[in-house]
């Protein structure tokens, strides 16, 4: 079966020109008006991603994830927001999102990147699991505090809020933000929040298939 990019949005509209510049990259595309349409329709274990909106009435793509957790559903999901919803993407990702674009989706230049990496989670291609191993060698590189930063900056933390917990200056944990960014080779919190989380991910589905790792999660 071909993977197929599960698109879920309650407006109309947005679906219908979702799928058509999807589908003009060659991309298979399903589309849902809602989580429940989705549920009543997925057949679970079926090859693709998962695009879900999370601002949408009666089932919100946080009570998706949540859905998915619990009958044990591992689809590769990259979340849609509305602008400055960092922290609802946040909270998504800590459900298994793997990733999560602003909208308008139309305008994200690496939407299609995002969404070819997310196919490739399932099935992944020898570029993808060298990916994988570099970001896994490049976490081992970060000394434990800078773990301990990374690891709240992933739960939505801003520096201010980190240097509180810590009791350390804000200057001092925009440093350690700095070298993180450096060693793990992004330019951005979102880059480096989708980053960790695509890891994660790729070591949850590997521990899935009985395969043992010894590479530090970040």
């Amino acid at each position: 079966m071909k993977p197929t990019i599960y698109l879920v949005d309650d407006d109309p509209k947005f679906l219908r020109s979702t799928t058509r510049m999807l589908e003009s990259e060659n991309l298979p595309v399903t589309a849902f008006c809602s989580g429940k349409e989705f549920f009543q329709n997925y057949r679970p274990g079926s090859p693709g991603c998962l695009l879900l909106d999370l601002m949408m009435p009666e089932m919100t793509g946080v009570d998706v994830l949540e859905k998915m957790r619990e009958l044990n559903w591992m689809l590769p999901t990259i979340v849609m927001t509305a602008f400055g919803s960092v922290f609802s993407a946040v909270k998504a990702m800590k459900l298994g999102a793997i990733d999560f674009v602003e909208k308008p989706i139309h305008r994200n230049a690496d939407l299609k990147r995002l969404i070819r990496s997310a196919l490739q989670t399932q099935q992944p291609s020898q570029d993808s699991l060298l990916e994988i191993q570099r970001t896994g060698e490049q976490l081992q590189t970060l000394t434990d505090r800078e773990v301990e930063i990374l690891n709240r900056v992933v739960d939505g933390l801003s520096s201010r809020e980190i240097a509180h917990e810590f009791e350390v200056s804000l200057a001092a944990v925009n440093s350690h933000r700095a070298h993180i960014m450096e060693k793990l080779e992004v330019n951005s919190s979102q880059s480096l929040i989708g980053l960790v989380s695509r890891y994660r991910y790729a070591e949850q589905m590997r521990s899935a298939r009985g395969t043992v790792t010894k590479t530090r999660r970040g």
